[in-house]
C-alpha cells in the first residue's frame, strides 16, 4: 500500500512538472516567435521578403500559433492537475498565467495602435501563408497605412504608384504642420486643434461625445487641453433625474480616459497637463432664439487619469476626483 501512494505521488509530481513545462516553453516560444516576427515586419514594409525570409517568417508565425495554443493548453492541464491534486502550487500556477494573458490582451488592445501591432498582424496573416508577392504586399502596405476602414478604388497603369505619392506628400505635409504647432506651443502661443480633432474623428470615434465636441484648444500657459463639447439635445429638466447625472457622470469619465489614450495626442502631452471640459445645453430666449449655454466645467489632472485607469469609478465621486461646477443643468 506505501508503494502504491509513493507511485501515485511520484506520477502526480511528475504530470505536474509536465504541465509546468509547458507553460514555460509555451511561453518562450510565444516571447521568441513574436519578437523574430517583429523584426521581419519592418523588414516587410521596408523591402520585399526574400524566399528564405519567407519560409523562416512562415516556419515563426506557426510556431508563434502554436505557443498560442499550447499556453492555452498548459491553462486548462493547470486547472485539471489542480483538481486532481489540490496542490497549492498549482492555484499560483493558475493566477499568475490568468493574470499574464490578461495583461498582454489588455496591452495589445490599448498599444496596438501606438506601437505598430496592427503592422505585425497584417503581416503575420501574409507571413503564415508563406507569401512573398510584390503586389499583394504593396497593396496591404496601403491599407495599413489608411488605417481606416473604407475601400480603395481600383487605379490603372501606374495609378498605385501615383497614390502612394500622394500618401506621402500628405503625410510630409502633416509632418511640417505638427513641427510647425509645436514651435507655437513651445513660444506659449495657444493653438486651436479642432480641424485634427475632426479629422482624428472620422478614423475612429471611440466614444459618444467625441462627435459633439466643436473646439478643440491647447493653452501652454495655463498648462491643458480645453474641449467644448454641445449637447443641443439635453435641458435643465432631464438632469433633475439623479440617475440622468450619475449616467453623465460616468460618460464624461470614460471620455476623459478614452481622450488620454488617443495616440496622436502624444506629440502634444508635454504641453498640459490637465484637461478642462466645458458643457454646453440649448436653450432658446424669450426672442424664440436658442442659444447654447454651460451647464457643466469639469477640470481633471493628467496624472488623476493615470492613477485611476483600469480601477472602478464610482460616478457620484466624480466631483472628488476633479473639479466640477454643476447645477443641475443650470447654467454654471
Amino acid at each position: 500500500m506505501e508503494a502504491y501512494r509513493s507511485s501515485q505521488t511520484e506520477s502526480s509530481s511528475f504530470r505536474g512538472i509536465i504541465v509546468y513545462v509547458i507553460l514555460v516553453i509555451a511561453l518562450a516560444g510565444f516571447i521568441l516567435t513574436w519578437l523574430l516576427l517583429r523584426r521581419f515586419t519592418l523588414i516587410w514594409i521596408d523591402r520585399p521578403i526574400s524566399f528564405v525570409e519567407s519560409i523562416i517568417a512562415g516556419i515563426a508565425s506557426w510556431l508563434f500559433l502554436f505557443s498560442i495554443l499550447l499556453w492555452f493548453l498548459g491553462m486548462i492541464l493547470t486547472l485539471f492537475e489542480f483538481l486532481s491534486t489540490r496542490n497549492t502550487t498549482d492555484v499560483w500556477a493558475i493566477i499568475f498565467s490568468t493574470l499574464l494573458t490578461g495583461f498582454g490582451a489588455n496591452f495589445f488592445l490599448r498599444s496596438r495602435s501606438e506601437f505598430g501591432l496592427d503592422d505585425t498582424q497584417d503581416y503575420l496573416k501574409e507571413a503564415i501563408q508563406f507569401r512573398r508577392s510584390g503586389q499583394r504586399r504593396l497593396d496591404v502596405i496601403s491599407l495599413m497605412q489608411q488605417r481606416q476602414k473604407r475601400r480603395i478604388h481600383p487605379v490603372a497603369g501606374n495609378g498605385l504608384e501615383s497614390l502612394q505619392r500622394a500618401r506621402l506628400q500628405a503625410n510630409l505635409s502633416k509632418g511640417k504642420e505638427l513641427d510647425a504647432q509645436l514651435t507655437l506651443l513651445r513660444e506659449g502661443t495657444t493653438i486651436d486643434i479642432s480641424e485634427i480633432w475632426r479629422t482624428q474623428m472620422k478614423i475612429h470615434s471611440p466614444h459618444l461625445f467625441y462627435e459633439k465636441v466643436e473646439e478643440v484648444r491647447i493653452e501652454p500657459n495655463r498648462k491643458r487641453l480645453s474641449l467644448f463639447i454641445d449637447f443641443p439635445e439635453f435641458n435643465e429638466s432631464q438632469f433633475e433625474d439623479e440617475m440622468n447625472v450619475l449616467r453623465f457622470n460616468r460618460q464624461i469619465y470614460d471620455f476623459l480616459q478614452s481622450i488620454d489614450s488617443e495616440p496622436w495626442l502624444k506629440p502634444y502631452a508635454s504641453f498640459f497637463e490637465s484637461y478642462f471640459l466645458m458643457c454646453r445645453a440649448k436653450r432658446i430666449n424669450k426672442d424664440s432664439t436658442e442659444v447654447f449655454y454651460p451647464f457643466m466645467k469639469v477640470g481633471m489632472l493628467v496624472s488623476e487619469l493615470h492613477k485611476l485607469e483600469g480601477s472602478y469609478f464610482n460616478p457620484r465621486k466624480l466631483s472628488e476626483i476633479a473639479a466640477v461646477a454643476f447645477n443641475h443643468g443650470a447654467q454654471v
